[in-house]
């Protein structure tokens, strides 16, 4: 048996605004000083979805990692729009996968 717990869809949405956080996420750590600035603690999806289109577009982020940033961005928005549960679960997972490819593209182009 799989003993492994699911993400919960705020679970999802917790683990996607980490990563693009002001004071500690590896997305804007990556862009450097010249890049967007992130997201606060309490951002909701919408804003999320919005700051992950903001770094995929940033001229100094790996294309890598800009590419499955925008795909992430699209999932994420389409989570914000959709009044159906079980869709914005499944928007918020791919999303999230995305941003998990994202960082391992990131961390493949820093070796």
């Amino acid at each position: 048996m799989n003993a492994e717990k699911r993400l919960t869809a705020p679970e999802l949405v917790d683990e996607i605004r980490s990563s693009l956080t002001v004071t500690n996420g590896w997305i804007p750590a990556l862009s450097g000083p010249d890049g967007p600035t992130g997201v606060l603690e309490d951002a909701p999806l919408a804003e999320i979805a919005r700051s992950l289109g903001e770094f995929a577009n940033t001229p100094t982020m790996p294309s890598a990692v800009a590419q499955q940033l925008h795909r992430a961005a699209e999932s994420a928005a389409a989570a914000a729009i959709s009044a159906d549960s079980a869709t914005v679960y499944g928007h918020l997972g791919t999303a999230y996968a995305h941003v998990l490819q994202a960082q391992r593209a990131a961390s493949g182009a820093e070796q």
